[in-house]
């Protein structure tokens, strides 16, 4: 199946800047607890479906490192996808389609649940937030699951943020170019996902991650015997 999808992804997690998975070392205290978002651009495609302007959100917790195969995930699917939609984005981004995105299994390990989710992601040049809840049609609907805010982290009186290069995660979120992962610190971090073991957390002054992304597969073709 081929696709084409690019957008602007933030990862955020309760390490300290900054997050030793993208350095691919053991998280601070030996455990993570985190997300990604994916915002995608509006000519996004999978398998030819239109799936632009949608948002996924991949929540998980691990221990050692984030490839240790010790990691549990949840992903969340905007409520606005529909039946088809969302059967893609899940597959998508939980590593289970070829090319690039694949690469998204060794950082997903065991996807304990796949669900729909109202997520709201708003961003300007001063900060962003980002908002995971049950869908609107749900007996409790609203209630959040994930809530995040940050800003870019500037250090040592730079008047620009940090960006990162060739990190240990430019594979796996396909970093649409060098340069293109910039540090930020977040101003609190919500997590409650019963679906995962220890994914309840309220911290401030965490590590986050701002980037584009790029992941582009051509669909494969038949050869046909002659």
């Amino acid at each position: 199946m081929g696709y084409s999808i690019t957008g602007v992804f933030t990862e955020a997690c309760d390490c300290t800047l900054i997050c030793p998975c993208w350095l691919d070392d053991a998280p601070d205290e030996d455990h993570c607890t985190g997300l990604f978002a994916w915002q995608l651009d509006g000519a996004a495609t999978i398998g030819g479906t239109a799936v632009g302007g949608l948002r996924v959100v991949s929540v998980s917790t691990h221990s050692g490192g984030r490839r240790a195969g010790a990691t549990t995930t949840a992903v969340f699917v905007d409520e606005a996808a529909d039946d088809e939609q969302f059967e893609l984005l899940a597959a998508a981004f939980s590593g289970r389609l070829d090319g690039p995105l694949a690469e998204l299994a060794a950082v997903s390990g065991a996807v304990l649940q796949r669900s729909r989710a109202r997520i709201e992601v708003s961003a300007d040049r001063t900060g962003w937030h980002i908002f995971v809840g049950r869908p609107a049609q749900s007996p409790v609907a609203g209630a959040g699951l994930v809530e995040v805010t940050g800003n870019p982290a500037v250090f040592g009186g730079e008047d620009e943020p940090l960006t990162l290069t060739h990190t240990a995660l430019d594979t796996e979120l396909s970093v649409a170019g060098p340069g293109q992962v910039v540090a930020h610190r977040t101003d609190q971090l919500a997590v409650r996902v019963p679906a995962l073991p220890g994914a309840y957390l309220d911290v401030r002054g965490r590590s986050a991650m701002r980037g584009r992304f790029r992941y582009v597969h051509a669909a494969a073709t038949a050869v046909v015997p002659r």
